[in-house]
């Protein structure tokens, strides 16, 4: 991450362009630039257990891995020239726009103001990617604005650090994978090449009136719905889990309109996507025209 190119999608800004995705130096911008010299994440994670359980011979809770803040630290450069004060003040006023946390939250209510932050990282697994890196992902909201200490010492240089929360710690690939499935083609293939299980987002494209259980499948897991009250050309979307990429938590809606009572399963069963490749399937798809998965590639 930190000899490539990164792009913060709020400005948009991009930091260390002296460098192109894969880290190749761009000489005639090294003078002209904004490097991120380190990134230090800390992340959480809860066990939902008291020491008290464990003294008194209970065992370990269950493990969440909640959230993390990533500070990420470095320096403005400007070339030494007559417009030197200038170039490295807009350079400022750009960094402070693209990261006011309230700034980010006016423009992307929807997502509670987060945005991507997009890097990559080199990688010996050409077969998976065979440019030699992989385009990643995170989606985090700044805590405070960049701070920017003045100095007298270098007109040139300004160093800068900034604290971003990700809700979702987890890092993903920037393509969107899908597999559409139907009553006649209803079963398929998702591939996640990551080293975490993806969330899933489901998008179905209805006909008429559905069956009461209309369910889609993998791995022994069933996820059931009710889509007997749709109509021709609704859209029933699910999101399966709180996670970056869909901006907000678990929901189900109906032509855009919450609607978890058509939840058919238990509570506590969600679908996602697990390493490596799975066969999906769906059943009882009665006027089902189609069944979109979506997903990204995920990393811990």
């Amino acid at each position: 991450m930190l000899n490539a190119r990164v792009t913060w999608n709020h400005g948009p800004l991009v930091l260390n362009e002296h460098f192109d995705d894969a880290g190749v130096l761009n000489p005639s911008l090294a003078s002209d630039t904004i490097v991120v010299d380190s990134v230090a994440p800390q992340e959480q994670f809860r066990s939902v257990a008291e020491a008290y359980h464990l003294a008194t011979g209970g065992a370990l809770g269950r493990v969440h891995k909640g959230m993390a803040v990533w500070r990420l630290q470095g320096r403005i450069l400007v070339p030494n020239d007559t417009n030197q004060d200038l170039r490295l003040a807009d350079r400022r006023r750009a960094m402070r726009g693209a990261f006011d946390p309230s700034l980010c939250l006016r423009d992307s209510p929807s997502t509670l103001g987060a945005y991507a932050l997009d890097f990559s990282e080199h990688t010996e697994d050409l077969a998976s990617w065979p440019q030699g890196y992989i385009p990643c992902r995170v989606y985090a909201r700044p805590l405070g604005v960049p701070m920017l200490p003045e100095t007298l010492n270098d007109r040139g240089v300004q160093a800068w650090t900034i604290d971003l929360l990700l809700a979702d710690p987890r890092t993903y690939g920037r393509t969107w994978h899908s597999l559409v499935l139907s009553g006649a083609v209803p079963s398929g293939l998702a591939a996640n090449v990551g080293t975490s299980p993806a969330p899933l987002g489901l998008d179905i494209l209805m006909a008429g009136a559905g069956a009461t259980n209309f369910t889609i499948s993998r791995s022994g897991v069933s996820f059931a719905l009710d889509l007997s009250a749709c109509t021709a050309g609704q859209h029933v979307n699910v999101v399966m889990e709180t996670a970056g990429p869909f901006g907000r938590g678990r929901y189900i809606t109906v032509a855009g309109v919450e609607k978890f009572s058509i939840k058919a399963s238990a509570g506590d069963t969600w679908l996602d996507v697990p390493v490596g490749g799975t066969t999906f399937s769906v059943s009882n798809a009665t006027n089902v025209t189609s069944c979109t998965l979506a997903w990204l590639d995920t990393w811990a």
